[in-house]
């Protein structure tokens, strides 16, 4: 007899993965004690995979995300596809993409091809976001092949000078970053659960006025996985 019971079982398989990982897969931020002269810094959290947004030149929000290149960039997805990701490597992606719309968290979602779920909000030094900012620019600029665009993520996409794998993920990356920035992180950010040390970091995202049009969720949001 023929078995259609694949799907269902890497669903099962999964599942029990995540179960077993996210028993104790936990990352606490703690912020830079002392900013001379602060710009924001934003980790967007979408379920299991997080991104950052630096807020650079008083006014742009740019928006670094990392991933797997066949997942972000050419769309292959599903249960099958994700255990393949998470037990080998596999080439990352890293994305940026500009928010253009007011420096408000809460009026994101319409830009953001995944679903924004919690925001965590901090200061880091303007220099160093700069710098931070500035390195990753000339990647894109230099990059061969060029940016891939994804319409459906709102963000552009080259190859990573890293292979993606369970122990190198999004959430690894923007711990990466945010260590770079000065940050200090503890504990094991592999399904994406960040926290902030100090409560007062979490934004909220409710009673904030949007100009027309923004803050809407999309129609097509990234599903949220341990990308």
């Amino acid at each position: 007899m023929r078995s259609h019971g694949k799907p269902g079982a890497a669903r099962l398989i999964l599942g029990a993965v995540v179960g077993l990982l996210a028993a104790g897969c936990t990352a606490v931020i703690t912020a830079p004690v002392s900013v001379s002269d602060p710009v924001p810094v934003y980790v967007l959290d979408h379920g299991r995979h997080n991104s950052l947004v630096l807020v650079v030149e008083g006014e742009r929000a740019l928006r670094l995300a990392y991933g797997e290149w066949g997942w972000y960039v050419e769309g292959r997805t599903g249960p099958l596809r994700t255990l393949s990701t998470l037990f080998r490597p596999t080439p990352g992606a890293l994305g940026r993409g500009e928010l253009r719309g007011p420096l408000e968290p809460a009026c994101w979602q319409a830009e953001v091809g995944s679903e924004i779920r919690a925001v965590l909000g901090f200061s880091a030094e303007r220099a160093e976001v700069r710098a931070l900012a500035t390195s990753i620019e000339q990647r894109f600029d230099t990059a061969d092949p060029p940016p891939s665009v994804s319409l459906r993520l709102n963000l552009e996409f080259i190859v990573a000078e890293r292979p993606y794998t369970l122990a190198y993920n999004s959430n690894h990356r923007v711990v990466e970053w945010l260590e770079t920035l000065g940050f200090e992180v503890r504990g094991d950010p592999t399904l994406g659960r960040l926290r902030a040390a100090d409560p007062a970091h979490v934004v909220v995202l409710d009673g904030i006025s949007c100009a027309p049009g923004v803050g809407s969720a999309p129609q097509n949001r990234q599903p949220s996985i341990t990308e």
